[in-house]
């Protein structure tokens, strides 16, 4: 008999545990979809600075999980190691008409900026993306409008990077199913005589490695942003190091599809920059350190 009542109060508490769980699986009755949201970032807060590695996966959707969980993971590592408070500061929440949510955030001391996507799957908000690019631009402006939003130098050299380089890889990936992979690399390779025509055009009055470093170094900045170091320049000799270069910086960051490997992008660079500096007279070295790059280029004898 005893034991019979002992089993009837472990099922009953059990199922009490089962019923808390489902209440705060769902939002608070009366709260309005923005506020839910807002109660939905809360716990994946708390939930980093608690460690609680079993939070992860209920705040994301199935299909964004592999991406979500090991971001919150290593947040909640972190955090709860070091008993540290996770600052995070939430900014505009809107509900779009399609039903998904869009938060603005900035987490972490350095106030990293964060764009939260969720969508709400059986009474609960799940994250569905994250994305840390913004134009802070939150209604629809007042229109005729002449300018809207100008985007800052930086970040428009790293779009034009960031398409670029998706573009190219894109191409090269096609070609390479229609012609081949050697064939496909000779069509972004053979082009390194316009490299020349343009650097003799657009420097005109250095010669040499000199002209090569610098006419490179002078795209690389204005192009992409690339932050470069001209370390010598020389009729013979020249040396360029940039740190980083940003087309490595995008194929370590970016994502589209399809993408190289970091080692394939690298032989593919090599391949297009030797041949730049063999149209122009000069033999050319590469090393790279994770997405940092030096050039060394010298003229060839004649």
């Amino acid at each position: 008999m005893k034991q019979r009542r002992l089993l009837i109060i472990v099922f009953m508490l059990a199922v009490s545990f089962q019923a808390g769980f489902a209440i705060s699986d769902t939002a608070p009755q009366g709260q309005s979809p923005e506020d839910e949201v807002r109660a939905t970032l809360g716990q994946f807060q708390k939930g980093v600075e608690a460690g609680d590695k079993g939070l992860g996966p209920l705040l994301s959707t199935k299909g964004f999980a592999a991406s979500f969980v090991p971001f919150y993971d290593m947040l909640a590592q972190i955090y709860s190691r070091n008993q540290m408070a996770f600052p995070m500061k939430i900014g505009h929440v809107k509900i779009l008409r399609d039903g998904r949510a869009k938060v603005e955030t900035r987490l972490n001391p350095g106030e990293d900026l964060f764009i939260f996507t969720l969508v709400k799957e059986v009474g609960r908000w799940k994250v569905s993306h994250l994305e840390g690019i913004l134009f802070p631009v939150f209604d629809i402006p007042s229109v005729p409008a002449s300018s809207i939003y100008a985007v800052p130098t930086d970040k428009v050299k790293w779009m034009m990077c960031e398409r670029d380089v998706a573009f190219r890889t894109g191409v090269f990936d096609k070609l390479k199913t229609i012609i081949g992979p050697e064939e496909a690399r000779k069509f972004f390779v053979n082009q390194a005589e316009g490299f020349r025509v343009a650097m003799d055009a657009w420097l005109p009055f250095v010669e040499g490695a000199a002209q090569f470093a610098i006419f490179y170094g002078i795209l690389e900045e204005n192009y992409y942003g690339s932050k470069y170091v001209l370390a010598s320049a020389g009729m013979d000799e020249a040396e360029i190091r940039f740190s980083p270069l940003q087309e490595l910086e995008v194929m370590k960051i970016a994502a589209f599809w399809p993408k190289m490997s970091m080692d394939e992008y690298k032989e593919f660079y090599q391949d297009i920059m030797k041949e730049r500096a063999r149209v122009c007279g000069l033999d050319l070295q590469v090393s790279f350190n994770e997405t940092n790059c030096i050039l060394k280029l010298k003229r060839k004898k004649n």
